[in-house]
């Protein structure tokens, strides 16, 4: 199942870029746009253990500056997924081009562009953040020692980067490991539940930083996690897996429109149950009371000002209307909800 995104973010290619200005040079422009490539290109990828599938023929593209959210339950294959494009996982099937390289038959080179943090990343206590960084940037080989002073500002550890480990917070361990991951200055960033821990505060200022990371640094960012509310706050685009199979991909804000055009309105009025049954008359729509709230599913974009000149003419108060604000926990469950209906139906 291949599933494409239906906007792109980010710049193109250096070829591009170069294509573009030979043509300008020459006085000429291209007849057609230029083709933008993902930094992640998943293909029909699958895993599977003796008889069960735990990752099944999934497909996804992922372009320069977009962060995505993976999101499924616990057991969904988020975790399969990220392992084997990490070659932590074998791939039983299909494959993965991160920057156009193989993962499958082109590993090293694959790898090589991207940056990992698994949860809770592990460092030398007894160390400064700066020689942690400084010996895994040893480990990778070429990394300058000026991108170390370079990756701790990124992610705000500047003035504590001198700092024994064993005296950093939770967050502080989190943002280390951003830049440790960001060392060898990666085309794409893969985060697996990487706020497992941090308070309120921490997951903000954690969220803050990778913002700034995309949008400074163009990095790609393919992240999973169980906190809806935060991949809300943080993710531009998600996919959804459920039971190994990716079942939706598309930018947030269009999907939570697609939910509130299926319908999603209210009005607050002084006769809730009046206005229940006027609208159900004149309209033929359902309605759930709650409290002064009266919600409805449309017909179309111009019920809601019908409805309420309807209840007007009812003399029934209104003092409130407009459209239900999904939350991306709701959009989850309902998208969950209906493709295992539609599964169990086939």
């Amino acid at each position: 199942m291949k599933i494409k995104f239906n906007r792109l973010f980010g710049k193109n290619d250096n070829n591009v870029n170069n294509n573009e200005n030979l043509s300008l040079q020459n006085g000429t422009s291209n007849a057609q746009a230029p083709v933008i490539k993902p930094i992640l290109s998943i293909r029909n990828l699958t895993k599977k253990y003796k008889d069960r599938y735990a990752v099944n023929n999934i497909s996804l593209d992922i372009y320069s500056g977009q962060i995505v959210g993976f999101l499924g339950a616990n057991g969904a294959g988020k975790s399969t997924t990220i392992k084997m494009l990490t070659g932590l996982a074998s791939i039983t099937s299909g494959d993965a081009y991160i920057y156009g390289h193989s993962v499958k038959t082109d590993f090293e080179k694959a790898i090589s562009y991207v940056g990992a943090m698994i949860e809770i990343p592990e460092f030398y206590p007894y160390l400064s953040g700066y020689n942690n960084l400084k010996f895994f940037a040893k480990l990778s080989g070429g990394v300058a020692l000026s991108r170390i002073d370079y990756v701790a500002t990124l992610v705000g550890l500047k003035n504590r980067i001198k700092d024994k480990v064993s005296n950093y917070s939770l967050g502080m361990k989190q943002r280390l490991g951003v830049a440790q991951a960001l060392l060898n200055n990666p085309k794409l960033l893969i985060l697996d539940e990487p706020t497992n821990g941090l308070d309120a505060n921490g997951i903000r200022e954690f969220r803050m930083m990778l913002k700034d990371l995309a949008t400074r640094e163009h990095i790609s960012i393919f992240i999973s996690s169980h906190i809806l509310s935060e991949m809300e706050n943080l993710c531009d685009t998600i996919a959804i897996i459920d039971k190994g199979q990716i079942i939706e991909v598309k930018p947030l804000e269009e999907i939570k429109k697609e939910c509130t055009i299926a319908g999603s309105q209210f009005i607050k009025c002084n006769a809730p149950n009046f206005a229940g049954k006027t609208i159900f008359d004149k309209f033929g729509v359902k309605c759930l009371i709650q409290g002064d709230k009266v919600f409805f599913n449309s017909k179309d974009n111009y019920m809601l000002s019908q409805v309420i000149v309807e209840l007007t003419k009812k003399k029934i108060l209104v003092y409130g209307a407009g459209n239900v604000d999904y939350s991306l926990e709701d959009v989850f469950v309902n998208i969950v909800k209906e493709h295992n209906k539609t599964t169990s139906i086939s």
